[in-house]
């Protein structure tokens, strides 16, 4: 055995006594006793009085606060977990060092899901990924403006919006994926870019701010 699998093992070894209190936080005792999450001794337990639901049961299917990208220092880097709502795993799920998950609303993340560091996830009503989707480092996705705005009649205008995200899709670094957004399947959003809108066209590659489509009829490696 190699150092770095040494390493990773000794990482997976020393979060078990917070995997353990996560998944009986979160799950129903059938299920917890079966350790499905494993969660990184760094991460931040912000609050955990919501629920999480499995499609699948298996020791370590959903793993948060390992791997990631090489940018980042494990040393130096928590994750951060807030549930205060309902998280839905629909199989495998990677959610790297240094990622933001606070879950208010519903969140629906689909198998082979991947987070890599650095990025924040806010669902405050309604976020839905699909399967084979990445979200890269730093982004953000969020359906909600966080702070409530009025008129002059007291009426909020910034009403929280659901997001949909596809199947096969790739956030792109540094992306902002905000609320009302919907994205399609297969579809590849470029670095650096802010969704606020919907988007119909399967396969294609959306960039730029304002954004467009650049390219459609698109495949990528995952």
């Amino acid at each position: 055995m190699n150092i770095d699998k040494i390493v990773k093992l000794i990482r997976y070894i020393s979060g078990i006594p917070k995997s353990i209190y996560v998944n009986f936080r979160l799950l129903p005792f059938s299920q917890a006793i079966k350790l499905p999450i494993i969660i990184s001794r760094k991460t931040k337990l912000r609050s955990l009085s919501g629920r999480a639901h499995l499609t699948k049961v298996k020791t370590g299917i959903v793993r948060i606060g390992f791997g990631g990208t090489d940018m980042l220092d494990y040393r130096y880097n928590r994750t951060i977990l807030k549930i205060t709502g309902d998280i839905y795993f629909g199989g495998k799920t990677k959610i790297g060092v240094g990622a933001k998950i606070m879950v208010s609303g519903t969140l629906t993340l689909g198998n082979n899901f991947d987070i890599t560091g650095d990025a924040t996830i806010i669902c405050a009503e309604r976020v839905s990924i699909g399967n084979n989707t990445m979200i890269a480092w730093q982004s953000i996705i969020m359906d909600t403006d966080q702070h409530t705005i009025y008129d002059e009649h007291n009426n909020c205008i910034n009403k929280n919006k659901k997001i949909i995200i596809g199947n096969d899709v790739w956030i792109g670094a540094r992306s902002f994926i905000l609320k009302g957004s919907f994205i399609p399947d297969g579809c590849i959003v470029g670095a650096s870019t802010t969704i606020t809108k919907t988007f119909i066209d399967k396969n294609s590659v959306i960039a730029g701010n304002p954004n467009k489509i650049l390219k459609t009829n698109i495949k990528w490696n995952h």
